[in-house]
């Protein structure tokens, strides 16, 4: 339920929603089974990997950790009540809710009980909103392999740098030119996977030891769309709490 107000919108790059939910009525989380989870245990400062692997509405969410988070040395004991928060992402949108350990099993598994939250936050960015990143990525171009670091990036396109120095630096100003098709595969946080997606230069410039290219994306698949969805609204989420 969206928290209703008679002030106007804001003109913010985020819009914030928030949920909230009695005890009689369970909030409703946008999650299935295999979600990936980030959950910060608060009290050791520490972030670790998970997937959902079950719930019970209204009293506890079951999260599997990753094989090889450090999260699994620790006794059940040492970590049970602590707070937790926990974050997921579903379309465009970053979930946040505050949860505490319930229990851990080790075995077979890594497995932790989290109690079930009784209010989840939304973060939900602008689809014309360009954020600033340190995003590394690389490229392919005329089977020439190009190692770029994203800088900014939307829904519609993103901003890098090249390096470019030297005789190599020469041969790539004139390679790249505008309307120039990439190939581009990045790494984004929490994820060990490199997604591909395309893209055509939209505009240039060029320094003594690097290229800055304006990239337009094209035919970017469901999967990667909801990544880069994703990896803006956790931008916008920390610009927000900023």
């Amino acid at each position: 339920m969206e928290t209703k107000s008679n002030n106007p919108p804001s003109q913010t790059h985020t819009e914030r929603q928030q949920v909230d939910r009695s005890a009689a009525s369970p909030v409703h989380l946008p999650i299935t089974l295999g979600t990936e989870l980030i959950a910060e245990i608060v009290n050791l400062n520490l972030r670790i990997r998970s997937v959902l692997a079950g719930m019970d509405g209204g009293r506890f969410l079951l999260i599997k950790l990753s094989p090889n988070d450090l999260m699994g040395t620790f006794r059940s004991e040492m970590v049970t009540r602590s707070p937790v928060i926990v974050k997921f992402q579903y379309k465009d949108t970053v979930y946040s809710f505050n949860s505490e350990v319930l229990n851990i099993v080790s075995n077979p598994c890594k497995l932790m009980f989290l109690a079930y939250p009784s209010k989840v936050e939304e973060f939900k960015a602008r689809p014309d909103s360009r954020h600033e990143c340190v995003l590394p990525a690389m490229a392919m171009l005329d089977n020439e392999i190009l190692d770029m670091v994203i800088v900014d990036i939307s829904r519609e396109g993103c901003q890098c740098f090249i390096k470019a120095s030297g005789a190599r630096g020469e041969a790539l100003n004139a390679l790249i030119r505008v309307d120039t098709d990439l190939d581009i595969r990045a790494q984004f946080p929490g994820t060990e996977e490199r997604f591909r997606f395309t893209g055509k230069v939209r505009s240039i410039s060029k320094d003594v030891d690097r290229i800055k290219i304006g990239v337009m994306f094209e035919k970017i698949s469901p999967e990667v769309k909801a990544k880069i969805d994703g990896f803006i609204a956790l931008i916008s989420e920390v610009k927000t709490k900023g």
